[in-house]
């Protein structure tokens, strides 16, 4: 019964849309009329907009100076990225500086004076711009305004602002990063050095290469002593033998015994110097050679990091870059005149519903 009533009802309202055809097409003409008048009257906007892909975020100094590793330099962002960079797109640091640079509160008419200009130009900016990424995973920056030459300047300062973004991110860390590395480094140079003068000092009380000293000095001290102890050994038998011996024989041998005796006193010292000195200059040369590796390690890294911070790369592969737009996209005058043509078309047939159906149930 219900879809009886249902089917009576429709077939009475189309009775009564084709008693009343005349008045519905006329009132359709004149919505449609009105649309035509609508999208004529309303301020046409050109659409320019421009294209690319976003990098993948990589160091630059690892990408560049390390061996075999530019194809990391080379490849495109993932989706987290993507999202990072729209979102870098809708911040109000972006878009201020897009509205400063156009002068986009004047460019909108809207009063510098009135209350809460800032958010108006911001909110008419961003009614007039659309950042999304594509079904490539590539993102589109597109804008929309009166000016065709405006839209397309817009759009490709809005990239250019976007690569400049990003560059400061990094370049604000990698700064931190320079600056951190270079204080280690600083500080490991005055360690170092202070470890260069003591084995200086050192140096100087004649310790300089123990392994080739050791044996040197080893060889000698050994020598001498060998020495004094044969001209020693000689002049007793000499002594023995004293009365039977020329006096020169024995004058000679006490003075190879005092020559012997005098080298050996002379190495003395030294020996003793060096085995002083030895253990506190290997203990220093050991920790030098291990705090110049050190060293040498923060140099590269202080080299990778200071590339970071003062090299400036693009941050983007451009597609397609904004052109000037020749035809409008903004109103779509079609689609205006069939909605306003729709919408007259509905107003009336339910006019007469009104009129056929309901008001007589009210009398």
């Amino acid at each position: 019964m219900e879809e009886q009533e249902k089917a009576l009802n429709f077939i009475e309202v189309a009775k009564a849309g084709i008693r009343y055809r005349k008045h519905i097409l006329l009132i359709t003409l004149i919505g449609a009329a009105i649309g035509v008048a609508v999208s004529f009257i309303i301020k046409p906007k050109y659409e320019a907009y421009t294209i690319f892909y976003t990098p993948a975020n990589t160091s630059i100094s690892k990408s560049l100076l390390a061996e075999n590793n530019l194809e990391n330099f080379m490849s495109y962002g993932d989706e987290d990225q993507i999202d990072q960079v729209l979102e870098m797109l809708s911040s109000d640091n972006l878009k201020d500086k897009v509205i400063s640079k156009f002068n986009l509160s004047q460019h909108y008419n809207i009063d510098t004076a009135s209350k809460y200009p800032k958010t108006k130009t911001r909110k008419q900016f961003e009614s007039n711009t659309e950042f999304k990424r594509t079904d490539n995973l590539a993102i589109k920056i597109s804008v929309k305004d009166e000016d065709p030459v405006l839209a397309a300047e817009m759009a490709n300062y809005i990239s250019l602002s976007l690569d400049s973004i990003r560059t400061n991110i990094q370049q604000g860390r990698a700064k931190q990063a320079y600056q951190i590395i270079k204080n280690q480094y600083q500080k490991k140079q005055i360690e170092v050095d202070s470890i260069l003068m003591q084995l200086s000092a050192i140096r100087q009380t004649g310790v300089y290469d123990y392994v080739e000293q050791s044996r040197v000095l080893s060889e000698a001290i050994v020598n001498a002593e060998t020495s004094v102890a044969a001209e020693e050994a000689r002049v007793k038998v000499y002594q023995n033998y004293e009365s039977k011996l020329p006096d020169t024989t024995m004058i000679k041998a006490k003075g190879r015994l005092a020559a012997a005796k005098a080298t050996y006193q002379s190495l003395k010292p030294t020996v003793n110097n060096f085995g002083k000195q030895s253990g506190k200059y290997l203990e220093l040369e050991a920790v030098y050679e291990k705090e110049k590796e050190s060293l040498a390690n923060l140099q590269i890294r202080l080299e990778s990091a200071e590339v970071d911070f003062k090299a400036a790369i693009s941050q983007q592969f451009l597609i397609e870059k904004a052109n000037v737009p020749e035809k409008s996209t903004y109103p779509n005058k079609t689609l205006v005149v069939l909605l306003f043509a729709l919408s007259a078309f509905i107003i009336a047939l339910l006019t007469i519903c009104y009129l056929e159906f309901l008001r007589p149930k009210f009398q």
